[in-house]
């Protein structure tokens, strides 16, 4: 069977839309890998969810209106975190962490988690991010959108 050039047309199109949303969810663009920040708070919630998990902190800040800022730190796949010896009750509410993190480069709060240490010093670590699993990946070359 032989394809009409506008079915063909249309199924290329189709496959880099798919190409590119797919690259797209893959991208650590959003985040600053340049640059890595620390935080300390109080674990609000642990959101185990697929395609990404959220650590909610609460991070006290004097300026703002309730007096802290709600900041959510992405992490790996809950698939990748289990292998890592994640799980649900990794973090619980009212824990007390100071996160390592690569922050949003759009200034908001929060941004993609690298490591936490808890209060008695033991250190977890996250999974994926601008600078890789591990943290060692080279930063990325300006305007690279990596």
């Amino acid at each position: 069977m032989r394809l009409s050039s506008p079915a063909r047309a249309l199924i290329a199109t189709l496959g880099l839309a798919a190409a590119a949303t797919a690259t797209g969810h893959h991208s650590n663009a959003m985040f600053d890998g340049t640059r890595q920040l620390t935080v300390k708070g109080t674990v609000a919630k642990l959101e185990w969810t697929n395609p990404h998990i959220f650590i909610w902190v609460y991070v006290p800040n004097a300026a703002a209106e309730n007096g802290f800022d709600l900041c959510a730190f992405e992490n790996g796949s809950p698939n990748v975190l289990t292998r890592l010896g994640w799980s649900k009750t990794t973090f619980a509410a009212g824990e007390e962490l100071t996160i390592e993190y690569w922050p949003l480069v759009d200034s908001r709060t929060g941004g993609h988690f690298f490591q936490a240490t808890r209060a008695d010093g033991s250190v977890v670590r996250g999974a994926g991010g601008p600078r890789g699993v591990d943290g060692s990946l080279p930063p990325p070359l300006p305007g690279s959108g990596q």
